[in-house]
Parts: structure tokens; sequence; C-alpha cells
């Protein structure tokens, strides 16, 4: 009898998930409808609230301990007319299964060692997680050393969908990571998506300034006596991130003086701007350079290009990319020979990559190239490079090390005949502070 009722029970569960398949087909569409936004979605912030409050006092294991009611229900009358066996007692560590209940002031997060951070949560790109505890300050977590992640309020995600590279969309709400899952709650809805298909993750009412980090770096050396001379470096960048795209501009000046005869005094300014299309794939939308180096013969030095690229690599540990893109150039020379004209401008075919690796706890090595081929009266082939070791200090300061490489493959000729080498190489020792 008991076994007839357990194949009814059964049947009814089969046939009640058959249905729930396509339920849950339909509820999985709205609840996209419901959280999918745009990035520059401004909705009212006072109705978020009150929302986000409302689903933080529900307890998030309740879908889950239903699940398990069930299947402890059907085991239990399948094992009913079965010999009864001792299965032998499991010790339970009871920090495995500590829960934070639900929590409208604070994010929660724990580590894969199992311990818990409570504080704000700020982003998740790029493989890394920065989370802000009052006690402890800002901290970057490893993605893979995160274990799960409860937060208060509505948050950004940007995903890759289940059709390939090219299904990717923004989605708004609660948030909590698990194991292997991202789970997003908004009204009524909720949403499960791999924690694999997850690109990044933004703040969802973070104020302006969230978005923004940067670094600047100051190298100075200065020599009295016999010799009296004077070098420095400034190296700085900054960045802006979002769900779906990235800017990012960087600063490079040298100047070098001994004693009352200037030997360097060069700048170089890039900006560019991303949107992220796939997981994978971006476009790089605009970059923009400005140059000059008067012992390279140029005064000035304006360039605008636009391109793609590829994350070839991108893990916790090490990012590798690479771009393609075609630009115009602009350029005004020191002094031209009798004749010649002090300005050109040419189109050009770029090609660049960075490659960065985090090697130890306390040790980065990144390495950022890029190349132009011109016309001959702009040089036909120039290139810059720039490699960093950066080893952690204190805090957020650094001692890096970097090597800088540009070359000029044809320098234009000065007016007293002079021709500039074609490659320039510096050795930088620096402090850097991040902010």
């Amino acid at each position: 009898m008991r076994l007839l009722f357990c194949w009814i029970l059964i049947s009814g569960t089969a046939f009640a998930q058959g249905a729930a398949v396509n339920t849950n087909a339909v509820n999985t569409a709205k609840a996209k409808a419901a959280m999918s936004v745009l990035e520059a979605d401004k909705s009212v912030e006072d109705a978020e609230v009150a929302e986000t409050k409302r689903i933080a006092a529900q307890s998030t294991n309740t879908v889950v301990a239903a699940k398990e009611s069930k299947v402890g229900l059907l085991k239990k009358l399948i094992q009913a007319d079965e010999p009864k066996v001792e299965p032998p007692k499991k010790k339970v560590d009871p920090w495995e299964a500590f829960m934070p209940p639900p929590d409208s002031e604070f994010d929660w997060i724990q580590l894969t060692s199992g311990e818990w951070l409570k504080g704000d949560f700020k982003v998740l790109y790029e493989y890394e997680v920065e989370f802000d505890s009052d006690e402890m300050g800002l901290q970057s977590f490893d993605i893979d050393d995160v274990k799960r992640l409860r937060t208060r309020d509505m948050k950004t995600v940007f995903i890759q969908g289940e059709e390939g590279p090219r299904d990717t969309e923004i989605l708004r709400g609660m948030l909590e990571i698990t194991d292997d899952d991202v789970v997003l709650r908004r009204a009524e809805h909720e949403m499960v998506v791999p924690r694999d298909n997850v690109i990044s993750i933004a703040g969802g009412r973070q104020k302006e300034r969230d978005n923004w980090s940067g670094m600047i770096s100051l190298g100075v050396n200065a020599r009295g006596g016999n010799t009296e001379t004077t070098d420095t470096t400034v190296i700085a960048n900054i960045k802006r991130r979002t769900a779906a795209s990235r800017f990012g501009a960087d600063y490079l000046a040298n100047y070098s003086k001994g004693g009352d005869v200037q030997t360097a005094n060069n700048q170089r300014v890039n900006a560019n701007y991303d949107r992220f299309l796939t997981a994978r794939f971006f476009w790089q939308v605009l970059a923009g350079e400005y140059y000059r180096d008067p012992f390279s013969n140029i005064a000035s030095q304006y360039s605008l290009s636009s391109g793609v690229g590829y994350e070839a690599i991108h893990t916790s540990k090490i990012e590798w990319s690479l771009e393609l893109g075609a630009g115009y150039q602009d350029q005004q020379f020191d002094s031209v020979a009798v004749g010649k004209d002090d300005r050109t401008s040419s189109p050009f075919v770029t090609f660049g990559t960075v490659y960065d690796q985090e090697i130890n706890g306390y040790l980065d090595y990144i390495f950022d190239y890029s190349m132009r081929w011109l016309n001959e009266e702009n040089g036909t082939y120039t290139h810059h490079m720039l490699t960093t070791f950066s080893f952690d200090l204190i805090s957020d300061l650094d001692l890096d090390i970097s090597v800088v490489w540009d070359r000029i493959e044809t320098p234009e000729t000065a007016a007293d005949g002079s021709v500039p080498k074609q490659d320039d190489y510096q050795l930088i020792l620096s402090l850097a502070y991040d902010f």
C-alpha cells in the first residue's frame, strides 16, 4: 500500500515538474523583463529603497527549504518498507551551516576559508571583488576566493546569456552569489544565472565617485656637487568602470636637467572609451593621444582612432587583451630642413596588447605595448612600450620599477642637419599611490 502511494505521489510530482518547465520559462522571461535595464536608467530611488527593504526582510533560504522538505518526504516514504540501516554520523561544522540573518544595513561576503565579512560591496570587475569594511577598509578579493556574497540593495549585473557570446544583457536586482549561481530578486520575480556567465557587477545606486579609481607615481633623482642633475618622472592613470563599459586615461612625463642644460622634456597623454559587446569582445569606441618630445623633433602630435579588442585571457590572476584599430595622426615638428613642411598628417593602423599578471600577493607585472604603421613623413613605424614590476609596500603604497622604450623608424631631420636617434630608453624607480 505504501509503495502504491509512493508511485502515485512520484507520478504526480513528475507531472507537476513537467508543467513547471513551461511555467518557469514564462517566469524567467517575466523576470528578465522586470530586471532588464539600460546603463543610463535613472529610475526613482525611493521606490527601490522600499522594495529593497521588503526583499531583504525575507529569508533567502525559503525556496531551498521547501525543496529539501519535498525530497525528504519522498525519501521517508520510499525507505519505509526497506530495512532500516543507521547511517554513519557525520560531523557537521557549525560555521559551514552559519548564514547571517536578513540584513538591511550591511552587505555580507564569505571567503572560501569560511570567514564572513560585513560592509559595503563595491564592484565585481575583471574577476576581482571590491568590498569596503568599516574596520578593515577597502579590500580586494579574487572571485575564486569568494564563496558567498549577499547584498542589501539593488545591483546592476552584466551577464552573458545561454545563446553564446553575442547574447548579453544588463539586469538589476537584489543580489546573492552562491558556489555555482548568481540569484537576482526584484519585486515578486527571481532569476538564477550561472556564476560563470557573469561578466561584471556594479552598484545599483552607488555614487558616481565609486566608479572611479586611479594611481599616481613619482620618481625623483637629484645629484649635487661637481655635477648637478635633476630627473623627474610622473606616471598617472585614472579609470571609470561600469557594468558594460570602461574609460581610462594615462599620463607619462619626464623632465631632466644637468646644470643649466635641459636634457629631457617629454609628455604623453592618452585616453580611451570601451564598450563590451560580449564577455570577451569589446569595441574601442574612441581613443586619443597627445605627445610631445622636442629632443625627438616632435613639437606636438595628436591622434584619434577606433577599433576592436579581445580578452584572450581573463582570469583572477592573469589578464591579456589584444586591440586592433585605425586612426589619423597630425604632427608638428620642432624644426625642419629648409624647404620642408613643418607639419604633416597620416592615417595609420595600430595594434596594441596589455598583459597584467599577479605573480603573488605582493608582486604584479604589467606589459603595455602599442605600435603604429604610418607614412614616411610621420615616422613609417612607431611604437611605445611600458613594462612595470609593482611591489606592494604598505596599504595603498607601491614601489614600481618601470622600463619605457619609444621608437621612431624614420625620425625627421632638424634644421641644423641633426637626425634624432630612433630609440629612447628610460629606467624609472618610483613610489606609486593607488586611490
